[in-house]
């Protein structure tokens, strides 16, 4: 009866179930004891806990790909993926990132997992619209910053940093963030002037004008 069980969550291409879609299927294929069957697919490993009432199928059968983008997006929402992973995402810094940090309107909040640690970082409801790109995977849609977005983020919310000029912030971006400013050139420069119009942060506005300065 598991193989009928694991027929019907393979329809899920996200991977990511409900505790109401599975407790759905469970009934469906004749089992009542829906919470004892849930802990007993956990421990076979076919089912992750993600958080309370949220689950990743990995199936015994079937080699899945997951897409971890599409988990934070699930794991709290409105989100957006942003920050040091989004920067890596866009080839803007050298490092790979493995934990995903995302932007969110809500508390700021962190998810330890089996998948990895995603975390999410409160930011103001004004700025939270900009910038935003919709990216696909055979697994399904995620929401994530442009890399411009990303910037801004990083560099908005980077606390205990003293820029001053713009070569002070052109020296933050090289030598502390490490960012390849060769992936700066075709920037949409309309997200920066919209970031700062919004947030009136001088930092915005010297990093507006540090892009201007290497366009």
């Amino acid at each position: 009866m598991d193989i009928a069980i694991e027929k019907s969550l393979q329809h899920y291409k996200t991977h990511i179930i409900d505790h109401a879609t599975i407790s759905s299927i469970l009934i469906n294929n004749g089992y009542s004891r829906i919470n004892d069957k849930i802990n007993n697919l956990k421990k076979k490993g076919s089912l992750q806990a993600l958080k309370r009432g949220l689950y990743l199928h990995k199936s015994p059968f079937v080699q899945t790909s997951i897409s971890k983008e599409i988990i934070a997006n699930t794991l709290l929402s409105p989100s957006y993926i942003s920050f040091d992973y989004a920067l890596y995402y866009h080839s803007l810094i050298p490092e790979s990132v493995f934990d995903i940090t995302s932007a969110t309107t809500k508390r700021s909040k962190i998810f330890k997992t089996d998948s990895g640690i995603f975390s999410f970082k409160q930011i103001k409801n004004e700025l939270f619209s900009i910038g935003l790109t919709i990216e696909s995977t055979k697994n399904g849609n995620f929401i994530i910053a442009s890399k411009e977005k990303a910037l801004c983020d990083k560099v908005y919310y980077t606390k205990d940093i003293c820029i001053t000029s713009k070569k002070s912030m052109i020296s933050f971006l090289v030598d502390d963030l490490r960012i390849d400013v060769d992936e700066l050139y075709d920037c949409d420069m309309s997200i920066f002037t919209k970031y700062f119009e919004i947030s009136k942060s001088k930092k915005i506005k010297l990093l507006r004008e540090a892009l201007e300065d290497i366009a």
